[in-house]
């Protein structure tokens, strides 16, 4: 009986060296970048011994049939517009490939169009330098990356990273709350399961992957339409369910379940797409792996959709997800010996959009689109620390809701084929219910730290034109507006950008913005002496000066090159010659502090990197960084390193694909993250032993030390197989392979030697999961 089992399993996986090679179908449109089909493309899958290819109809569709399965690269050409690349396509045997292809209109109609293309420039147009897309392939092909767009660009040129645990995005020394999520066309909350109030990351994105269409991420000199943001821009957008079939994918894995399911409404003009996700970490607390503490339990939940209606001249969409989180603290085995021991609590959040978008086509040259969307975000938590008789005292309350009714409205018109406007408005009417209550250790009381309701907007104008004289040379040039009433406070940023065509496979772009930020809104309404001093904080402001170099060798490989320097201004700081807190330190939370907005900083930097585009099987990304970070306070001519001055940062990102036979594939991923270490504020002098209920920093001098360099490795393997009908893969995904200790800018107390001591980051961490498409 044993020897049947092994064989039959035997036969099972060496099949695939000897079955006939299975295909899919990929289908779609092209349109112009006013929306208006166009006929007579081009387009054709490349990477195959013999291309397969097609022509657009006279509504822009395209159908490509037997295109055998794996890795693809999809061209699309016209004569007179932009050529179009995307590689690293992943066909399977389950599914059918839908893509929209946007062309940009050339100068010289009569002939092929001058275009130094790079095949991950970003979908926006107006973002000339410093972006770049995210494609929905790269966040389940990247190791250790959880399907969270967060984690995937932690390997990517200018970001920063030194978390573990947490996604936040650090991009050339600024702080992750200057980074603004957007969805459809509208500004959204943090999307992040365990976000904590007033930061921009968490523990993990509620987007999930099977949700995904390309996106854009930003990191400096956004164009106009971006507001709200000093240090990047996350652009996401959502992609259409199968109009002709029905298609499902479910996997299970050490993270949780996860289901999408996706079809017509109406064949061939509407369709839906949804996904669930529930995950809880007690699988990899059996397994003895703790990400947090072996008293921690987590569990959270999500799910997204988007329905969507495709007519001849307009389209609509509704679409929307949410998601809850939740982390309890038990306390510790007695018998007890410090405050943390005993220390208990319940932590969440709760975040959800539902939004709708309607695009119409005007004529041949314009098209307007508008977005609405109604969303709410409650970040909160609840510490009833135990006392030795067991029973609980309130030590901490956090509630944080606020809700937001957005709408965004744009119009784009090209006027000639070398002259466009893009002008529109958002604008939000946000109510608030804030609480905040800490206990005081030195006074023995809850104090009531923020007690906040009511209602506030903001209106984000602006208008942007993009000028090409050649084909080889664009100005960009526009204008943001913010316009804030809880301040009653007005920023007019002007925004401009050129990029010049140096060859066929050279770039030059500079690019300049000021932009703007609210504080993190908890921040307006602190509490000192029963009074609200920070209600006329001003918008913190960022000037950005980018320069960026790209060369493209053999249309394979990118050598990107970027010099950017920014002033920051108007940035809350405190004035009290022993405590010099600055806000932008923070990760999440609030100080209890009367805050003025009259710091300053600086950071300028240079950041490489050379990437091998998709190609044979095979793909990397090498970068580096090397940054200064710092800022002011007024009368003090010291400079102060942030908490995200790492100095020198480095990164690798790369995979490789093996096939076995026809219709298997074995993948593997390796990413290496390195930066110097980051800096951290010491404790005071004589206050290292106490019960460990409060960190007692030095805020006398901040930043003065540094941690160790920060390495951590990352690495995937993972078996595809296509089947007649379903396909399936089992990955294996492990963050910090090696077990390194690294070190996380904050302390923890140490029972056992009565002493404070860094806090350290996560072990080796085994995410193993599996997914069948059908």
């Amino acid at each position: 009986m044993k020897k049947t089992l092994l064989l039959s399993l035997s036969l099972w996986f060496c099949f695939p060296l000897f079955a006939q090679q299975l295909t899919s179908t990929i289908r779609g449109r092209v349109i112009s970048d006013t929306q208006e089909p166009l006929a007579g493309v081009k387009v054709f899958v490349s990477n195959l011994p013999s291309p397969i290819g097609t022509f657009t109809d006279s509504l822009g569709k395209f159908r490509l049939e037997n295109v055998p399965v794996g890795r693809r690269t999809l061209e699309a050409k016209l004569v007179g517009y932009s050529e179009f690349v995307r590689d690293n396509i992943n066909l399977n045997s389950a599914r059918v490939y839908d893509l929209e292809i946007e062309l940009q209109t050339g100068i010289n109609m009569e002939a092929v169009v001058v275009n130094a293309y790079v095949r991950n420039d970003p979908i926006n147009e107006m973002s000339i330098l410093s972006a770049r897309r995210i494609d929905p392939e790269e966040l389940q092909f990247h190791a250790a990356t959880a399907n969270d767009p967060g984690r995937l660009v932690q390997g990517m040129p200018g970001v920063q990273n030194g978390l573990d645990v947490r996604n936040d995005v650090v991009i050339r020394g600024n702080s992750p709350i200057g980074v603004l999520w957007r969805l459809e066309g509208i500004d959204i909350p943090n999307p992040n399961h365990y976000a904590g109030a007033g930061s921009s990351g968490g523990g993990i994105t509620i987007f999930s992957a099977s949700m995904l269409g390309s996106s854009d991420f930003s990191t400096g000199a956004f164009a106009a339409e971006y507001g709200n943001a000093t240090a990047g821009v996350f652009d996401m957008k959502f992609r259409k369910g199968n109009m002709e079939e029905r298609e499902h994918s479910f996997r299970a894995g050490l993270l949780g379940l996860d289901f999408a399911t996706e079809g017509p409404i109406k064949k061939g003009k509407s369709s839906y797409l949804a996904n669930f996700r529930y995950s809880t970490l007690g699988v990899l607390n059996q397994l003895g792996v703790y990400l947090l503490d072996p008293r921690n339990d987590n569990n959270f939940y999500d799910l997204s959709f988007k329905i969507h209606h495709q007519g001849d001249k307009d389209q609509f969409s509704l679409w929307g997800m949410g998601g809850l989180s939740t982390q309890l603290l038990r306390p510790a085995e007695q018998p007890w010996s410090t405050y943390r021991d005993y220390y208990i609590y319940d932590y969440g959040t709760q975040m959800g959009v539902l939004g709708g978008s309607w695009r119409k086509v005007v004529d041949s040259k314009s098209f307007i689109q508008v977005n609405a969307a109604y969303m709410a975000q409650n970040p909160f938590t609840i510490d009833d620390t135990l006392n030795l008789a067991l029973d609980t005292g309130r030590v901490k309350t956090e509630r944080y809701i606020t809700r937001r009714a957005s709408v965004s409205a744009f119009y784009k018109r090209s006027f000639s084929n070398q002259l466009s406007l893009k002008a529109g408005i958002l604008a939000s009417q946000i109510d608030y219910d804030l609480l905040d209550e800490k206990w005081i250790d030195s006074t023995q009381i809850l104090r009531t730290v923020i007690d906040a309701r009511g209602q506030t907007w903001q209106a984000q104008p602006y208008a942007q034109f993009s000028y090409r004289p050649t084909d080889r040379l664009t100005f960009n040039a526009g204008l943001h507006t913010f316009i804030y009433g809880l301040t009653n406070e007005t920023s007019v940023e002007p925004r401009v950008g050129m990029k010049a065509i140096l060859s066929n496979s050279a770039n030059l772009a500079i690019g300049y913005g000021l932009h703007s930020k609210t504080v993190p809104f908890g921040n307006y309404f602190i509490l000192v002496d029963n009074q609200q001093p920070n209600l006329d904080l001003s918008l913190m402001k960022s000037h950005h000066f980018v320069v960026a170099f790209d060369q493209v060798l053999k249309q394979k490989f990118r050598i990107h090159l970027e010099a950017y320097y920014q002033h920051l201004y108007d940035l809350p700081v405190t004035t009290e010659p022993d405590r010099k807190i600055f806000i932008l330190n923070r990760l999440w939370g609030f100080d209890a502090d009367r805050l003025e907005s009259v710091g300053t900083g600086r950071n300028y930097g240079f950041d490489f990197s050379i990437e091998k585009f998709f190609d044979k099987g095979s793909f990397f990304v090498i970068s580096g960084s090397w940054l200064n970070a710092t800022f002011q306070r007024p009368g003090d001519d010291t400079r102060y390193r942030s908490n995200y001055d790492a100095r020198f940062s480095s990164n690798f990102t790369g995979g490789q694909v093996f096939p076995l036979g026809e219709n298997t594939f074995l993948e593997t991923g390796l990413r290496f993250i390195y930066n110097s270490g980051f800096p951290i504020t010491p404790l005071i002098p004589g206050q290292e032993s106490n019960d460990g209920y409060d960190q007692p920093f030095d805020f006398s001098r901040p930043n003065i030390d540094q941690l160790p360099s920060y390495f951590r490795p990352d690495m995937r393997i993972a078996l595809r197989r296509n089947r007649p009908g379903y396909a399936w893969w089992l990955a294996l995904d492990i963050q910090n392979f090696i077990a390194r200790n690294n070190n996380l800018f904050t302390y923890q107390f140490n029972r056992d030697t009565d002493q404070w001591e860094v806090l350290d980051q996560s072990p080796l961490t085994p995410v193993i999961s599996f997914q069948i498409d059908f």
